[in-house]
């Protein structure tokens, strides 16, 4: 099967920003809530050429505006996998940052079912599915959605301050929010054969110490590592070349453990 390297005239579900059809690693990027593909752009020309970067659109934003967003972790799940099918031609590393990381988990069980196991699942951002504090935020006024909206931003959000834009982008938010709030995956969710580790900041109280309790999702019962940058929710904006320098370490890793 050829790995897929771009997405002109393919799916709209994956952006290629920097095709690399030499790359042996196809590091994909599931977005946080509200967030889209090009919050990630930068990311495939700074890593190394063995990665090829791919980001999932989610309907609703960018070039997919005109498209009603999703409002089911698992219809969203169910979409996502089966885009991905012709990207395992190659070795495959899911990163999800926030509502991405209960999405990458729903993911890599569609995809280890049908016989199509990632390498590495990279959280961050999250608590375990199964012991993340409950909210109810996508049922709440606009005011009170914007407001936490802007307390996790580590810009602050500029853009819900203008009333245009807030009125085009809070329905999608409100959306992504139902996705993640709704989602239940039982108090004992089965365990990944992937690999799991964990990215999170020092001051996110989204993670939390929950971070931790990824490792009660993986079969070997243990994370490949548990890396803590300094900031909060939003961490990896701001100390974006530590975070991808630690995303090829932990890609790098794999080869070594495949060959030891």
């Amino acid at each position: 099967m050829a790995a897929a390297t771009g997405d002109a005239g393919g799916s709209a579900w994956i952006r290629t920003h920097s095709p690399r059809p030499d790359a042996s690693t196809n590091l994909v990027i599931l977005p946080h809530a509200g967030g889209s593909a090009n919050y990630y752009r930068s990311w495939g020309q700074a890593l190394p050429g063995m990665i090829e970067t791919h980001t999932v659109q989610y309907p609703g934003r960018e070039q997919r505006f005109a498209e009603p967003p999703v409002r089911s972790m698992a219809a969203l799940a169910d979409a996502v996998a089966a885009e991905l099918v012709p990207l395992f031609g190659r070795r495959v590393v899911l990163f999800g940052h926030s509502m991405g990381a209960s999405l990458m988990y729903e993911v890599a069980k569609r995809c280890e079912a049908d016989g199509r196991a990632p390498a590495l699942l990279l959280a961050s951002g999250h608590a375990a599915p199964h012991r993340r504090t409950r909210t109810d935020w996508h049922r709440r006024s606009d005011a009170e959605l914007v407001g936490e909206v802007q307390r996790l931003a580590d810009d602050g959000a500029p853009a819900l301050d203008d009333p245009e834009l807030r009125e085009l982008l809070l329905p999608l938010v409100r959306a992504d929010y139902e996705v993640i709030e709704s989602y239940d995956p039982g108090s004992r969710p089965p365990s990944v054969e992937s690999a799991v580790s964990v990215f999170r900041g020092a001051d996110d109280d989204i993670a939390g110490d929950q971070a931790e309790a990824w490792r009660e999702l993986t079969a070997a019962g243990a994370l490949g590592s548990h890396r803590v940058f300094p900031g909060g929710h939003f961490y990896l904006r701001e100390h974006h070349a530590d975070v991808l320098s630690a995303i090829v370490d932990e890609i790098d890793s794999l080869s070594v453990r495949r060959n030891s």
